[in-house]
Parts: C-alpha cells; structure tokens; sequence
C-alpha cells in the first residue's frame, strides 16, 4: 500500500529530473523541493495521528469486551446467590413445618434421647464453611426458644455430620470431614449459648461422614447426611 508520505517522497524525486531537464532555476526548485518536503512532514504527522487514534480505538475496543464480559460474570454470579438464598428459605420453611419430637413417654432414664431437631447443614451454612448464615441463625434462635420453653435445664448435644465426599475446594480450611463437622458443631453451640442456652448443659461432637442416614452416591443422600443434630438428654 502506498501511502500519501510515499507518494510526496516520489513526487520529490520526479520534480528535481523534471526541473533539472526543463532548465529552471535553482532557486524554483529551492522553493519546490521545500514546498514538497514540507507536505511531506504534515503528511507524516497525519499518518502518525491515524496510526495513534486506530490504537486507542482498538484499546478502547478491547476494554469494551473486557467490561461486557465482566457484566455478564456478574449477572450469573447474582442469580446464583438468588437461587441459594430461595433454597435456603424453602428448606427452612420445611423445617419449621415438621413437629418438634416430644420425649417418649416414660423415658426418665439418665442419658436416654429426648426431642431430636434436626437441621440441613446447607440451610445454616455456605457450602464447605463453617460460619452461619443468617437464615441459620433466623431456625437455631427458634430452636433455642423452644429447647428454653419446653426442656429447661436439660442437657444438650450437638451433632456435626457430613457426606461422604472428601474435602476439596476448602482444603486450605479443613483437614477432612471430621474436621469441618466438628467446627460446624462449635458454630452451632456457641450461638445456642448466645441464645440463652447455658453452656455447662451444651457439648458439641463432630461426627464427619461416619453416620449417614442416606447414601452418598446421590445428590439427593448427600444433602440428607449434610446435616446438625441437637438432641435433648434426659
């Protein structure tokens, strides 16, 4: 492609034959090679400011990309929060929906299981955490309320469990299941003392995978055996 520098550096040369062959004076070609070489240089500068403006286009163009991209990364990521937190509400309208088991009748050994609550680790926790969510704390607050009302000054345990699928995306957090389940546990004890649960009648026990009540090669038993035990000790 010959640009408009390329053609003023030929039409230079062809005017210094051209006026060298037709006897003109060398001061007309003085003032003409000048002329030519001063379009030559405005020439160039244009050429340079169209070169510089096709590259911030093509920046600009590329930032355009980038930020459409990143929009859209948004957008999914906010509709996936969406779907948890309509999951998490649907789970723990669920679970306030069951009947809390009452005391068998009878059973006033030392020792023996009194009402059993139990609650999917999805509902009071993100997955592979152990912090709760705030729907969690919204179902252990009416846990707390009804242990307080219906089995005053009975002991507690807590319950962590886990599926049985080894720990991965969290391995910086926890060394394996046992680990994650027994820190949930705590998670869960501590707010029910916040509560007003006392501590001296509240212990908490991490059991990883090893009590599934479900099994572990379906979705649907992993998220059964995902779950924290509070059990009333009579």
């Amino acid at each position: 492609m010959i640009t408009k520098t390329k053609l003023i550096t030929l039409g230079l040369a062809l005017a210094a034959v051209t006026l060298s062959t037709t006897g003109c004076g060398k001061q007309e070609i003085k003032q003409l090679t000048a002329q030519l070489r001063m379009e030559q240089d405005r020439s160039r500068t244009l050429e340079a400011q169209r070169d510089s403006a096709q590259q911030q286009l093509a920046a600009l163009q590329s930032q355009s990309t980038d930020t459409s991209g990143q929009l859209a990364s948004k957008d999914m990521e906010i509709q996936n929060i969406r779907a948890e937190r309509d999951r998490a509400l649907a789970e723990l309208a669920t679970e306030k929906a069951k009947p809390t088991p009452t005391p068998p009748s009878g059973s006033g050994a030392a020792g023996t299981i009194g009402a059993e609550i139990s609650l999917g680790s999805d509902v009071l926790f993100s997955a592979g955490r152990a912090t709760l969510t705030s729907s969690g704390k919204r179902a252990l607050s009416s846990v707390a309320s009804s242990i307080m009302a219906n089995h005053p000054g009975k002991s507690i345990r807590v319950y962590g469990h886990t599926d049985g699928d080894p720990i991965r995306k969290t391995r910086k957090l926890w060394s394996d299941n046992l680990d994650l389940s027994s820190n949930r546990a705590m998670a869960v004890t501590r707010y029910l003392i916040s509560r007003g649960i006392s501590g001296s009648k509240i212990e908490s026990i991490g059991m990883g995978s090893t009590r599934p009540i479900a099994s572990n090669r379906t979705a649907a038993g992993k998220k059964k055996n995902r779950r924290v035990e509070i059990m009333v000790i009579n």
